[in-house]
């Protein structure tokens, strides 16, 4: 059952101000809820890691990832592009692990470390560059990936294609999918498939709110603009807002590989 909003113009643009500055505790306001999924990227490396490895998160954000795993590896290292990302990681990483992992600022494409140097290769919603994900890999080492799927939030990112007249919306905003590619590259160099899945599940915006922050954090479309775009926020709350939330989609993709011997 479809529920009409009832903010303003106005309204939704006072609400994107406050959003805007969400940081630390304030994203307990964040309100989401999601489908059960059939993985997660944690439990995915998990399977795979057997506690003496040394790990590479290429695109390790605020680290959360690299850390949650950190029982299951000897060693890991976090390389990202944004120092914003990289000082939140190192402040936020626990004490008892700041032996063990260690976040550097650099890009996934040259990363600072010797060929052969890592058991596995993490990457979840980052870019990818298989041929460097093969040089640092040992032989025998595991890629494991997490892409955004290209339908992911179609609900929301068809209102922009709309309401912009161009096709905004088949990658939510976010880079081009390079799945593809780096699973020909990966293959043609003799890389066993381990797994590579996807799924696709219902996933609900508690409010507008939460809606508003999503939007300008990822951000969705990548030019999002409160200014521009306020209109169309409106006409999503409109058809898609219901009693229980604003209903959407996440859709992923999970790529396991393993390299030759």
């Amino acid at each position: 059952m479809r529920q009409a909003t009832q903010y303003s113009i106005d309204q939704i643009k006072e609400l994107a101000a406050i959003t805007s500055q969400w940081r630390g505790w304030d994203l307990l306001q964040l309100k989401t809820r999601r489908a059960p999924v059939p993985w997660r990227l944690q439990d995915a490396a998990a399977e795979v890691l057997a506690g003496r490895e040394s790990v590479l998160d290429m695109g390790s954000g605020d680290g959360r990832v690299l850390a949650s795993l950190a029982d299951s590896f000897m060693r890991g290292i976090g390389v990202d592009v944004s120092k914003t990302r990289v000082d939140r990681a190192r402040l936020s990483l626990p004490m008892k692990l700041r032996m063990r992992v260690h976040f550097t600022r650099a890009s996934a494409h040259a990363v600072p470390a010797p060929d052969a140097t890592f058991q596995m290769v993490l990457n979840r919603h980052a870019p990818l560059f298989p041929e460097e994900i093969d040089r640092v890999l040992i032989p025998g080492g595991v890629f494991l990936t997490q892409q955004i799927g290209e339908q992911n939030a179609r609900a929301i990112t068809g209102a922009f294609d709309e309401a912009r007249g161009t096709a905004v919306g088949s990658r939510a905003g976010l880079q081009e999918n390079q799945l593809p590619r780096t699973f020909e590259v990966l293959s043609s160099s003799g890389y066993e498939v381990l797994k590579h899945e996807q799924y696709d599940v219902p996933f609900v915006f508690g409010d507008a709110a939460s809606l508003l922050f999503w939007m300008q954090a990822v951000p969705v479309p990548h030019d999002f603009d409160i200014e521009r775009d306020a209109e169309t926020v409106l006409e999503i709350l409109d058809h898609i807002a219901t009693p229980n939330g604003i209903v959407t989609n996440e859709h992923r993709e999970l790529l396991v590989m393993r390299k030759p011997e």
